[in-house]
């Protein structure tokens, strides 16, 4: 499978908002419960220092992530990030990727490490993915997240330190 990752392009906004929207429906990731139109999906990905997308041979527009500060101020050398595959593209290594090219993207702008404050505990792939690339958890928000099944799950904080400032 031939998939290259190139910054995103005002063309993108449909692919990028139906993956979003795609993953808010499914319910167990992100923890949005309604649909974003392309207004709120306009907004966000202006106030992002970067955006990146997987995109297929075909043309498919596959995955994407967004990248910003974690905080504002004395916080803002921690970068964090949103990432989104299309369903019919899962389990491809397209995360991986994704996640991969984050990283460089994030030494890139200058951050010192990467933190992800909400990895759902019951999404095994993205845990699974996250410590592969050498993430490690920094905490457990226990029940801080309610599944389209009403079921109370822990949200793990993980983190990556991109390079040695101590």
């Amino acid at each position: 499978m031939d998939i290259h990752i190139r910054a995103f392009v005002e063309k993108d906004l449909d692919a990028v908002q139906f993956i979003w929207n795609e993953v808010i429906q499914e319910g167990e990731s992100f923890h949005w419960t309604e649909p974003f139109d392309r207004q709120k999906i306009e907004d966000i990905i202006r106030r992002q220092d970067a955006v990146y997308c997987a995109v297929h041979e075909t043309g498919d527009l596959t995955g994407f992530y967004i990248l910003h500060k974690n905080a504002s101020g004395r916080g803002s050398h921690v970068a964090n990030a949103l990432y989104a595959v299309r369903s019919d593209y899962r389990n491809r290594g397209i995360g991986k990727m994704l996640g991969l090219h984050s990283i460089e993207i994030s030494k890139q702008f200058g951050y010192r490490a990467l933190q992800f404050n909400s990895v759902v505990s019951s999404n095994t792939g993205s845990v699974r993915l996250w410590e592969s690339l050498g993430f490690q958890r920094a905490g457990t928000l226990f029940g801080a997240f309610r599944t389209k099944t009403d079921e109370f799950v822990d949200v793990y904080i993980y983190m990556k330190v991109l390079c040695d400032w101590r």
